[in-house]
């Protein structure tokens, strides 16, 4: 009866020692687990996210080794991300990461139908992929995003049947917690790569426009050198043929009548091609000359204006209206050809059956100024507002009205050498009003 009570008090004391050891090693994973969520919390990085897995989860259980996979969606494989124990590489580097094709070895089939296996001998499964040493109890948990594969959790162990049920409760329970963290980083990680890879194309896009720009102003430059040289050459030649013509003219009297009329238009279009010369001289020296950087005060520039342009505005009754106009930075020759060019343009197309018009007006804006030069003229209609600044961008006969076709391209480039935009609206038979923007001096870019 004494042995019968002696072996009883022993069974219950090994019973309460298998108690307090099975709530030693619960207490024990739950603060694996707890210190692992809040190590978790502060990692940001998909590399730092699974080797948290791994370092601060997986070594912590005290388990003999362990590899995180992600999974390749592209080329459906697993790629490992992280290890622990004997595979694991220095530091954080995995110079030759293990791939499985999905559906291979216990691994790959794990990851196929989402299922967590633990095999408790190793030698008896068929699916076994020896690695870098046999090993006989292995277990293997998926990561899922519902159920979407994220990657798997594997770990294998020397002895047989070594992985239990709370083995495999535990690697869930890690799985189910980095799921999220695994997501936000990968997103994160492909962010960056788009951002860097935006960021790349932009570099190079930069590069190829600054290229651009230079050989473009290059060829500008050598343009309007050319320009300027022909057009300067030219103009001797067409002097001397003009003074020959109306020499022959003086000289020969018995030119019959019809000679005499081809005569004077052999003249005038010597005379026309001067003109469009002279206009191309200008039009080239505007583009080869900067932009003078100093304060200009435009209501002088339109009394310049006013005066150069008098006769005309007399000879043809015209009326010049203007507001108080700003003060700018930029050149006086130009910008006197700017408004020079304008106001004369609204005078030659006036409206037969009205006198000529002319009303100038500035609007202030946050960074520039925006002018408007109306007239009442013959208008134009919208087909042409855009020919209207192009070199010679003629739209009536020269029989109708004389002029090289240079008016609103020179307007054009003065405007845009000091850093504006220029642009018309028009309405046949009521007139056209041209509208242009000038930077206020202290937004104005260096020339």
């Amino acid at each position: 009866m004494e042995h019968s009570n002696h072996l009883s008090k022993t069974e219950e004391i090994e019973r309460l020692r298998s108690a307090y050891q099975l709530l030693t090693e619960r207490e024990q994973n739950l603060r694996v687990l707890h210190s692992f969520a809040l190590n978790l919390l502060q990692q940001h990085t998909l590399q730092d996210v699974v080797w948290a897995i791994v370092k601060h989860a997986i070594a912590r259980l005290g388990f003999f080794d362990c590899v995180v996979y992600l999974i390749d969606e592209e080329r459906q494989i697993l790629v490992q991300a992280a290890a622990h124990g004997p595979k694991n590489p220095h530091e954080m580097d995995i110079a030759n990461p293990i791939t499985i094709p999905l559906g291979q070895g216990i691994v790959g089939t794990v990851a196929k139908t989402g299922v967590a296996e633990i095999i408790s001998d190793t030698s008896q499964d068929p699916r076994y992929i020896v690695d870098d040493d046999f090993r006989y109890s292995e277990i293997t948990v998926p990561i899922l995003d519902g159920g979407r594969l994220i990657g798997v959790i594997d770990s294998e162990h020397p002895e047989k049947h070594f992985f239990t049920q709370q083995h495999l409760e535990l690697l869930q329970t890690i799985a189910a917690m980095a799921v999220t963290k695994i997501l936000h980083a990968q997103a994160v990680q492909r962010l960056h790569t788009y951002q860097k890879g935006l960021e790349e194309q932009i570099e190079e896009q930069t590069r190829d426009l600054k290229q651009h720009i230079v050989e473009l102003r290059k060829s500008n430059q050598d343009l309007e050198g050319f320009a300027y040289a022909a057009s300067h050459d030219l103009a001797e030649p067409l002097r001397t043929i003009s003074s020959f013509l109306q020499l022959i003219q003086r000289k020969e009297k018995g030119l019959s009548s019809e000679s005499l009329e081809y005569m004077d238009f052999a003249i005038g279009g010597v005379h026309r091609l001067k003109r469009l010369l002279d206009g191309l001289l200008v039009y080239a020296r505007v583009g080869q000359k900067a932009v003078i950087q100093k304060l200009l005060d435009l209501n002088e520039i339109m009394h310049t204006v006013e005066s150069n342009l008098s006769q005309l505005i007399k000879e043809k009754n015209a009326s010049l209206y203007y507001d108080q106009l700003p003060t700018v930075q930029g050149d006086d020759s130009g910008l006197i050809q700017l408004f020079q060019n304008l106001i004369a343009n609204a005078i030659k197309f006036h409206h037969k059956e009205r006198n000529p018009e002319i009303r100038v007006t500035c609007v202030e804006e946050a960074y520039r100024y925006q002018f408007s030069f109306q007239d009442n003229g013959i208008g134009m209609e919208e087909i042409f507002f855009e020919k209207a600044f192009k070199l010679f961008g003629r739209l009536h006969t020269i029989q109708e009205y004389k002029g090289s076709g240079l008016g609103l391209a020179l307007c054009k480039r003065v405007v845009e050498k000091h850093g504006g935009d220029i642009w018309l609206h028009s309405e046949v038979g009521i007139g056209t009003t041209v509208y242009f923007t000038l930077p206020k001096p202290e937004y104005q870019l260096p020339s």
